[in-house]
């Protein structure tokens, strides 16, 4: 029997983070990002030497690359795996022209760079269409290093591109995820003879080939790689480059060094403190959250408006909302002071595909700050020196009545007047790489994943810690509903797809033809479909009709209590 994903299953610390008051919401999120530190059961962590020695051999595998004309180093992958490569060739990009460099990183997110912003997760599942995004970016390079990431050993976007660079002269490759090697998925893959476990096993067998996979623990919320993994993938990828400057003489002192080991452990070190310093403004956190919860409760909104790196990770943290918590798009979104030109560059605006690529600072005074509320929460997120645009976005808020707050790490405690909540994060270490600030945007990170993660649980997403109203927008995700189901409500798999089956498409009788379709069907039916999961695990627990599923939910919003209510008989 194929061994579960430790990615995917529920975290034991945080099994009722669901009846937690939001500090007690912040101590569980505090614990269980520990696990990425200080390690999973008996898997290796970061802090083991296997792990280490991994990074050390990916360090020198980077520098020799970094800046060259004739080299180029990919990251990719999908949903926040993507997202983060963008953000991290982002910076490294910058670096490198900082120091006269070719800035010769390149991001791929399954879905293209509308992605960002909005989810394409059906694109994760097209290992035909991954060859042809990574094909030009590669062509006439003498080196090429791949990065693949995908948290769970999953995504067959990555994997079809691990197995053609691997295969090529010249290229090396280095999987990140948080998985043993023996529990990548083993799921057949459509219109395709491999899986991920394929990919894994002929890969570990190529000598330019790392996988790089520290175990770092099941996730606070089951069911989105977006916290923990996309916290470990950060660090991973900015230590790594970070330190391959170092080596590559980018930086000074650095050149040669005999210890690198001992520089990887001391970066990671620096993650480690930053946990701890953003943390220990639980009570701040907390009172984001209630904010946020009462926000998403009364029909209102979290808008994040922010400048530089930390409005990128607002734009990312509120993307991410969809799809995890089956949130509607507009209930969290990110503005950002320059919008696209900040987000990729010059060439890149995709503000006109719609409403919800409008994403600069500029939008949100002109769109949003005229439909502001007292429900609506407003979060500045600063990137340094004056704001005179956050200043305004903030001012405008606080006449309109909605609440208004500000996340800010390092620095000097420096807060704009009348916000109803601040969280300043004042001791973070000095960066790895000159001109950025790589772990004061780690603690922003985690005080914007407690933010959106508590206000969900607030409005009844979560079932204990596991989020049941997610959308079914791939093939990865109608499987982990599927588990879902039958894990809460204690039934077979294939009750658990019927229940499903009928509550996708409101019946009470599945057909052959339903039960015997193509995941790919039911993924097109479900992706705009809002509360599949939670009638689901209704129809799953009773003999109810599907008519009847659908008043108790709309009688009782929050799952948890639906079920309790409907266990009870009432």
């Amino acid at each position: 029997m194929h061994a579960p994903s430790i990615t995917e299953a529920p975290n034991e610390l945080t099994t009722d983070i669901d009846v937690a008051s939001p500090e007690e919401m912040v101590r569980l999120l505090r614990a269980s990002d520990a696990q990425i530190y200080n390690g999973y059961r008996g898997f290796p962590a970061l802090c083991d030497e296997v792990i280490t020695a991994k990074i050390v051999q990916a360090v020198n595998w980077a520098a020799p690359l970094m800046g060259r004309r004739d080299s180029v180093i990919v990251l990719s992958g999908a949903g926040t795996s993507g997202r983060l490569a963008m953000f991290a060739a982002r910076v490294l990009n910058r670096f490198l022209k900082s120091r006269r460099k070719e800035p010769n990183f390149r991001h791929l997110i399954a879905g293209t760079n509308l992605a960002l912003i909005k989810a394409q997760e059906k694109a994760e599942d097209d290992p035909h269409q991954a060859w042809t995004d990574v094909e030009p970016l590669i062509e006439g390079k003498r080196n090429v290093l791949y990065i693949g990431i995908t948290c769970a050993f999953a995504a067959p976007y990555v994997a079809s591109q691990l197995l053609r660079i691997s295969e090529r002269r010249g290229g090396k490759c280095i999987l990140i995820g948080f998985n043993p090697e023996d529990r990548a998925r083993t799921l057949e893959v459509e219109n395709w003879d491999k899986t991920f476990a394929d990919a894994v096993r002929t890969i570990s067998t190529r000598k330019d080939c790392l996988i790089l996979n520290p175990i770092v623990g099941p996730e606070p919320i089951t069911g989105s790689t977006r916290m923990k993994g996309g916290s470990a993938t950060k660090l991973l990828m900015e230590v790594v480059f970070a330190l391959g400057a170092r080596q590559a003489g980018l930086l000074p002192g650095g050149r040669g060094r005999a210890d690198l080991a001992g520089w990887v452990r001391a970066a990671v070190r620096g993650y480690e403190d930053t946990r701890v310093a953003a943390y220990s403004q639980a009570a701040d956190i907390a009172r984001l959250i209630t904010r946020g919860g009462h926000a998403l409760r009364h029909g209102g909104h979290i808008y994040y408006v922010g400048s530089g790196t930390p409005g990128i990770l607002g734009i990312v943290d509120a993307s991410e909302c969809p799809p995890t918590f089956g949130a509607a798009f507009g209930d969290v979104r990110g503005f950002l002071v320059g919008g696209w030109r900040s987000l990729l560059g010059p060439g890149h605006d995709l503000s006109e595909a719609g409403p919800w690529y409008r994403i600069s600072l500029d939008n949100f005074l002109e769109e949003i700050a005229p439909t502001l509320t007292k429900h609506d929460l407003v979060v500045a997120l600063p990137g340094g020196g004056r704001e005179p645009k956050l200043t305004e976005a903030l001012r405008t808020a606080h006449k309109a009545g909605a609440a208004t707050a500000m996340i800010r790490a390092g620095g000097s405690d420096r807060v704009a007047p009348r916000l109803d909540a601040t969280v300043f994060v004042p001791d973070v270490p000095k960066s790895l790489l000159p001109g950025t600030s790589v772990y004061g945007e780690y603690a922003t990170k985690l005080v914007l994943n407690a933010l959106t993660t508590g206000a969900h649980v607030l409005t009844g997403k979560v079932y204990r810690n596991r989020m049941v109203d997610l959308r079914i927008s791939n093939n990865k995700l109608w499987h982990r509903s599927i588990g879902i189901v039958s894990d809460i409500m204690g039934v077979c798999p294939e009750t658990a797809k019927r229940c499903l089956l009928r509550s996708l498409y409101s019946v009470d009788r599945v057909t052959p033809a339903l039960s015997n379709a193509k995941p790919s069907k039911h993924v097109e039916a479900a992706t705009d479909a809002a509360k599949v999961v939670p009638r689901a695990l209704i129809l799953a627990g009773s003999g109810a009709s599907y008519a009847e599923a659908e008043r108790l939910l709309k009688k009782e919003p929050v799952v948890r209590a639906a079920i309790e209510r409907l266990k009870a008989g009432k």
